[in-house]
């Protein structure tokens, strides 16, 4: 953005959430802005303006162009080859990518994505070790905590046996329950 002399007070506010850039995070965009994007030269080109999301975010790519832009051009991408033809003035316009630009970004962008969920954890177990630092103290006999308010049957009971071999294996029943 400050590269292309755009300010920040240029930018129109947006209602738009990106999901998925980074696994389990959302970010926001700090405005949107329209731009003239040119492809080739100046004999043989294609231009449309296009709304960019402007997003506060270290990452290897400058412009990311989805859906809508691709639409826009009527660009059809092949991620594989690295390459984006689109029709132009006169004939074909085929846009080809870098593979080293294109590995390097990729390794860039995984790098940034991994450190942003590391530091998304980091805030979530801060946010429970404080939280557990507020609890009270777990009694440390069981027994204490039966006296507390544990389940207490209201009527009495007895122990059936289901398996006469295991008599660790049982049921507790109301001694007040109808035979049916």
């Amino acid at each position: 953005m400050e590269k292309l002399g755009i300010k920040e007070k240029q930018l129109l506010p947006s209602r738009t959430v990106f999901h998925g850039i980074v696994p389990g995070l959302s970010c926001s965009p700090i405005g949107k802005v329209k731009i003239d994007v040119l492809f080739d030269d100046k004999d043989h080109f294609r231009r449309e303006p296009i709304w960019f999301e402007v997003v506060d975010l270290d990452s290897p790519y400058h412009a990311l162009l989805g859906r809508p832009a691709l639409a826009k051009f009527m660009a059809v991408p092949h991620y594989a080859y690295l390459k984006m033809k689109m029709p132009g003035t006169k004939c074909i316009i085929t846009i080809a990518g870098d593979y080293q630009k294109s590995a390097a970004c990729a390794a860039a962008s995984s790098w940034l994505a991994e450190s942003l969920v590391i530091a998304e954890e980091k805030c979530i177990l801060k946010r429970v070790v404080t939280m557990a630092s507020k609890q009270p103290d777990m009694p440390s006999d069981p027994k204490d905590t039966e006296a507390q308010g544990s389940f207490q049957p209201a009527k009495e009971t007895k122990k059936i046996a289901l398996d006469p071999l295991h008599p660790e294996r049982h049921t507790i029943v109301g001694t007040n329950l109808d035979s049916k």
